[in-house]
């Protein structure tokens, strides 16, 4: 492989791109569209001092993120075998052009043009991060997380296009692949959740069935007590529970791409109902299923589940966890760097697929496959 090779592939595709197709147009619909979701999202949350940045932020990247998800496996899904179709592949493959020149080169042109979809994404990205709540430093890993993952998803679609001899085939098993990873690894950990449970022996912090017999009224006719118990008021007891082993699979969520994303992602800042910020409410969730539940760590005390100004009546938004709790998840060691190498094992795999399946000559063809 050399330098000259994969530049020249590359200039060839995005050239042979931007004058067979519209991407210059598609590119402007997508900056249009996320435009509209920018501005409706700030004219939901502007009112909101606190968390209108990292509001803007994370419905803007979770945005774009879906919408790669849809767009990027197109770029290279039809790459290889739609060449092989017209019969372009087998004038490249005469040439000095190495089998990895070819590939590494068209996975360079489809990043690039996935990278310009970010790009226009990135004034909106810059607003959220000027009206506040996001550190730049979050925020730039945040996209090169993304960036590495687009990659990745290229190099996918050029696997398969180098292993199925029909586009149509391609495509589809690219898509299947994508919807694998983030739709199935969900509903993989989902299932796994009952059969990981146990049932045993747990110190629970409750509120006492004695209180309750304590502020009873005497006579059923009368007014119950306005007495509410408070957090002092509970106290530690042994009860059967079931506990959900989560932390035995909670690696399943480590290999979507959107939890991968979501955990580098977020502001890390504490957030509010009246905000809604899905990427850390993702990586909330792949944290808290990466600590487990443990039989020391069980608390139902509402008193101190529900103490907020909101459930007694206050006029200040209830936070989403209590703040010893969201900073426990804070300190939990990331999850999206399992993923991250996860996936980049999987790039670097389809990769060296792809290249293995150009090499000449070419001892079986696919039926109803030409070589020129």
């Amino acid at each position: 492989m050399s330098l000259h090779g994969v530049r020249t592939i590359a200039v060839l595709e995005l050239r042979q791109r931007l004058r067979t197709s519209r991407w210059p147009v598609v590119i402007g619909i997508w900056f249009l569209v996320i435009g509209a979701v920018a501005g409706l999202t700030w004219w939901a949350v502007h009112s909101q001092q606190s968390d209108r940045g990292t509001t803007l932020y994370d419905v803007v990247f979770f945005f774009v993120l879906g919408l790669g998800m849809l767009v990027v496996p197109s770029l290279t899904a039809t790459s290889i075998n739609g060449d092989r179709e017209h019969g372009v592949l087998a004038t490249l493959q005469t040439t000095l052009l190495t089998p990895a020149d070819i590939v590494i080169g068209k996975l360079v042109a489809a990043w690039a043009i996935s990278i310009a979809f970010l790009l226009a994404a990135s004034p909106f990205l810059v607003w959220a991060w000027v009206a506040g709540g996001v550190e730049a430093g979050r925020m730039l890993l945040a996209v090169t997380v993304l960036v590495f993952v687009l990659a990745v998803v290229c190099a996918l679609g050029l696997m398969f296009s180098t292993l199925t001899a029909r586009t149509i085939s391609s495509a589809v098993l690219t898509y299947l692949t994508v919807a694998a990873l983030t739709f199935g690894t969900v509903i993989a950990f989902l299932i796994s959740v009952p059969i990981m449970a146990t049932q045993q022996s747990a110190r629970v912090k409750v509120v006492p069935d004695t209180w309750y017999q304590e502020h009873q009224p005497a006579n059923p006719e009368d007014i119950p007590s306005s007495v509410e118990p408070t957090a002092a008021d509970c106290v530690y007891v042994v009860r059967e529970r079931t506990i959900l082993h989560t932390e035995r699979t909670w690696w399943l969520l480590a290999l979507n791409p959107f939890v991968v994303v979501a955990d580098a992602a977020p502001s890390r800042k504490p957030v509010t109902y009246l905000g809604f910020e899905p990427l850390q409410m993702i990586s909330d969730g792949a944290r808290t299923a990466r600590m487990g539940t443990t039989p020391e760590s069980l608390n139902e005390c509402w008193p101190e589940l529900a103490s907020s100004p909101l459930a007694n009546g206050g006029s200040q938004p209830q936070e989403r966890q209590p703040p010893l709790e969201r900073d426990r998840l804070n300190k939990v060691h990331a999850v999206w760097p399992y993923g991250f190498v996860f996936l980049g094992v999987a790039g670097a795999a389809s990769t060296w697929v792809a290249v293995r399946r150009l090499r000449t000559p070419i001892r079986k063809l696919p039926r109803g496959t030409r070589i020129a």
